[in-house]
Order: structure tokens, then sequence, then C-alpha cells
């Protein structure tokens, strides 16, 4: 399968999903923009700061809370790093085939 149809079915998958609301779907975005522009690696390094722009979410603490929600939903695998210049480790789970109701 082609990387532009697995994007195309996890952007469907998350569209049905009832659970993810405005400020997922932002950050989600950003995410795969990420994805993209890493020329899909598996996994894949970003900084919080460029995220949050993207996404346009100004609190850390509501930051943390949706990606803790996304990787509990399992869109990504999400591997925190503590250190200033490296990036945290994303992996998104793009290769599941679940359905949400």
């Amino acid at each position: 399968m082609d990387r532009l149809q697995q994007l195309t079915d996890y952007f469907n998958r998350a569209a049905s999903d009832n659970r993810l609301k405005p400020v997922h779907i932002s950050l989600f975005m950003a995410l795969c923009h990420a994805w993209i522009t890493s020329n899909f690696q598996r996994p894949y390094h970003i900084s919080r700061r460029r995220l949050m722009s993207a996404s346009r979410i100004r609190s850390k603490a509501t930051y943390h809370k949706v990606i803790r929600e996304l990787q509990f939903f399992g869109y990504l695998k999400y591997q925190p790093s503590y250190h200033p210049v490296k990036g945290s480790a994303i992996e998104l789970s793009i290769y599941q085939h679940q359905v949400f109701n």
C-alpha cells in the first residue's frame, strides 16, 4: 500500500472517531505533517514547540494531555525526550486497521 493511501485511511479513521475533538484533530494534522516532512521515517523526532505552533495549542498542559490521549486512542506511540535538543520520538500507528465507534 502506498503512503498516500495509508494517510487517507489514517485520516478516515480519525474522521470517524467521535472521541476526537478539534484540538485532537489539530495536533493530529501537525503530527502527520511532521511525519511527511521527515520523509516518512519510523519513528521520527518532533519538537513540542513546533507542534504547538502548528496546531495552535498555547498551553503545554493541553499539548501533553492531547498527545497522551492520542496515544491512548491508538493513533501513535510517543516516547518523550528530556534532552534539550533531541526531540521526542513519535511513531504514527498508521499501519493499524482499527474501527472506532
